[in-house]
């Protein structure tokens, strides 16, 4: 697993926004819908990279009351565009002190899903999306990485390993993953990916040919070579 933690049969994922929304003291300014789709995203990613799918959501609102609602809706778009229905959504909203600045985080509960064996070795890797953060992320929404086509082919087995990029960038990842191989690729490998605008996939050899179908954009194989 990636950063989920499993508490008895649950696998456990979670992660947060501060400063983005739509109070007026927000370094980036963006709808309350928006940042809750792009905080549940990532913690949706990385119920996948545990080979989990979310059954409950625990929503921890620093926003106040009105924000509630808004943070639903974005919480639902997740899956609606991933094509699954929306788990329950249960938490609590910070609603005695007023916020100068929109704060969430978003927790998941998820299922361990029942998935043919594989090797990490012997997975084909590729990057799909582009490492964005901030106001880049509502400008390039295009090149952000789309979890319909991630779910599908997970789904399907052609992806077998999710692995989402964030904050440290995909260098962090290459080395958690690779080890002691050397990672080539023509992406900015040091720059943060923000809301996993950017993710690793573990290919199937045998389905690379449909994975190729399915990510028609920002879709790039990585060369790896032993350090000297």
């Amino acid at each position: 697993m990636r950063n989920a933690v499993k508490i008895g049969n649950l696998i456990v994922t979670t992660d947060n926004a501060a400063a983005i929304g739509e109070k007026p003291q927000d370094v980036v300014s963006a709808p309350d819908t928006l940042t809750a789709y792009l905080t549940g995203r990532v913690t949706f990613l990385e119920q996948l990279a545990a080979d989990a799918l979310p059954s409950h959501i625990i929503l921890a609102n620093f926003s106040g009351d009105e924000a509630w609602s808004r943070y639903v809706v974005g919480l639902a778009q997740v899956f609606e565009e991933a094509g699954l229905p929306c788990p329950p959504v249960n938490g609590s909203s910070e609603s005695n002190m007023p916020t100068v600045q929109s704060g969430l985080s978003v927790t998941m509960l998820g299922e361990m899903q029942t998935r043919s064996p594989f090797a990490r070795d012997n997975l084909i890797w590729y990057t799909y999306g582009l490492p964005l953060v901030g106001n880049e992320v509502l400008a390039q929404p295009e090149d952000v990485a789309q979890l319909q086509p991630i779910y599908q082919a997970w789904r399907e087995e052609i992806v077998q390993q999710v692995w989402p990029v964030g904050s440290q960038g995909l260098q962090a990842e290459f080395l958690r993953l690779f080890d002691q191989q050397q990672i080539k690729s023509s992406l900015d490998v040091g720059k943060t990916a923000g809301p996993c605008a950017v993710i690793l996939l573990g290919i199937n050899p045998e389905k690379e040919q449909l994975a190729q179908k399915i990510f028609t954009r920002n879709f790039e194989k990585l060369r790896k070579t032993a350090l000297e």
